[in-house]
């Protein structure tokens, strides 16, 4: 005979999210020309670039978190049940349905889905274990299913909480059968740079060889931003059962100083593409263009594009290699002149992996090689790179994400303006984000789930802290920064 089963753990939603936090760049100098531009950051492209990747990254962690709050509730008061234990008394609804917990609890969908339903075929009136089976269709993608599995479910008697909970699946049924689909974000926040304008810590640089004190207007000075992202993607399915899809996007990102307005900075990015799916490898092609503003002047496009393959292995490792190639052409500004040599084609390869420990913890590691062309050999190099991430999936909607990543440049030959010696960098960086719902805090402070309307609640808070030193064999390039960023998020999906 099975036990009542209640309805706790069954289900639970969470919220999307977008942020990043985007590095330094040095600032210019009231000094010689050609040493104003290069303390000009050469790598400011690269900012945008990992602006874009890690929003790109919170926002994935952010839908991801609702999975993460029905896995949480799934295992709460589950014990951990083997098919030994279901072999010793196949007919106990009770432990058959803690073994189907655990199933999903170790990532195995499948294996869970086969379980209950062997359960209802013998127990078709038990609804919290239909309900179940219907969450873990949904989460197999099997989308007719779980919709039939909860229309029939949301006839029954249920608190109104369950009720609601189950018509947001729903709803998301409907949505990912739309063959076209359209998504939209605004965030708005402010950030802090502890060394905004990345003056050298040493408070000299070379200049043919010779140490001279930073004037005093291109000393380390702190500054605050306000930070405002935009973006728009649509995704078409092409309706095949393999799921292939075209998709685009643009996202425009600004960055208004409040005292050192030569860094203000704006980007506008735009790409399109799209993925071949298989049972061996999926294929992703995405042309891309940007374009940077900075200091209220046109500094830079960028054209090209990237060559993805993903390879899921199991159930806990998925593999991954990419190339991205684009020609970067850079204009000179008032305070750097000199911007255009920079000029060239750059080629990035990256290769890794991720490791799902279980369905709330994630680790990721990836290795990156870069190749900078430029039209003057003295900022062309060669980089390598190394990047750990961790993502860690919370109660309600909260997430948390750990990045440490260090990277080696070796430039081609040396800048005699500034020294006879080669520029050589290298640069560490560590970064944390936390991010929840504005219901999370609603609930947390008030007890109460439904103290903020909806279109409220599901704003997301994240707050990122980043710590960030390159160290380089030229004073000139040697500096740290320590950022700190909060942003506020709305997302639609229609």
């Amino acid at each position: 005979m099975a036990r009542n089963l209640d309805w706790r753990g069954i289900a639970a939603v969470g919220a999307a999210a977008l942020a990043g936090v985007a590095t330094p760049q040095p600032a210019h100098a009231q000094q010689p020309p050609r040493l104003l531009a290069q303390q000009t950051n050469p790598n400011l492209q690269g900012q945008v670039r990992e602006q874009t990747q890690n929003q790109q990254r919170v926002q994935g962690t952010g839908s991801a978190a609702a999975a993460a709050a029905v896995q949480k509730r799934e295992q709460e008061g589950v014990r951990a049940v083997t098919f030994e234990d279901v072999l010793k008394d196949p007919d106990n609804v009770e432990l058959n349905f803690d073994y189907a917990r655990t199933l999903v609890a170790q990532g195995d969908l499948k294996g869970a889905a086969s379980t209950l339903e062997r359960m209802l075929l013998n127990y078709p009136d038990l609804a919290q274990v239909r309900l179940f089976y219907a969450i873990v269709l949904y989460r197999l993608d099997s989308l007719d299913e779980a919709e039939r599995e909860l229309l029939t479910v949301s006839q029954l008697d249920m608190p109104d909480s369950l009720r609601q909970e189950i018509q947001s699946y729903l709803d998301r049924i409907a949505f990912r059968k739309k063959s076209t689909r359209y998504s939209a974000s605004l965030s708005f926040g402010t950030a802090y740079d502890s060394n905004r304008n990345a003056a050298p810590r040493s408070g000299q640089v070379l200049f043919l060889d010779i140490p001279i004190p930073v004037a005093d207007a291109a000393r380390e000075h702190s500054d605050k931003a306000l930070l405002s992202v935009g973006s728009f993607r649509v995704r078409h399915d092409l309706g095949y059962q393999e799921k292939h899809e075209v998709f685009g996007g643009l996202t425009i990102f600004r960055s208004d100083q409040l005292h050192l307005n030569e860094q203000n900075l704006q980007s506008y990015v735009f790409d399109a593409g799209g993925t071949y799916r298989s049972d061996w490898v999926d294929v992703t092609i995405n042309p891309t263009w940007t374009k940077l503003r900075l200091a209220d002047q046109s500094y830079y496009d960028s054209y090209g594009g990237k060559f993805r393959l993903d390879k899921k292995v199991d159930q806990s490792f998925d593999v991954y290699s990419e190339y991205a190639g684009v020609y970067e052409k850079f204009r000179g500004i008032t305070f750097s002149p000199s911007s255009v040599d920079r000029t060239g084609g750059r080629h990035d390869i990256r290769t890794g992996v991720t490791w799902t420990l279980m369905p709330t913890l994630q680790l990721n590691f990836e290795a990156d090689y870069t190749r900078k062309n430029a039209r003057q050999s003295y900022v062309a190099y060669s980089g390598y790179a190394l990047q750990g991430n961790l993502t860690y999936l919370m109660d309600g909607g909260q997430f948390l994400l750990l990045t440490a990543m260090g990277e080696r440049d070796q430039y081609d030959d040396p800048d005699q303006f500034v020294s006879a010696r080669t520029r050589q960098d290298t640069i560490m960086r560590f970064r944390g984000t936390y991010g929840a719902p504005l219901g999370f805090f609603s609930d947390l402070v008030t007890g109460d789930k439904e103290a903020l309307p909806s279109f409220i609640a599901d704003i997301t808070f994240t707050g990122a802290l980043e710590w960030l030193d390159s160290a380089s064999n030229l004073p000139n390039y040697d500096y740290s920064n320590l950022k700190a960023q909060f942003l506020l998020t709305k997302r639609w999906e229609f």
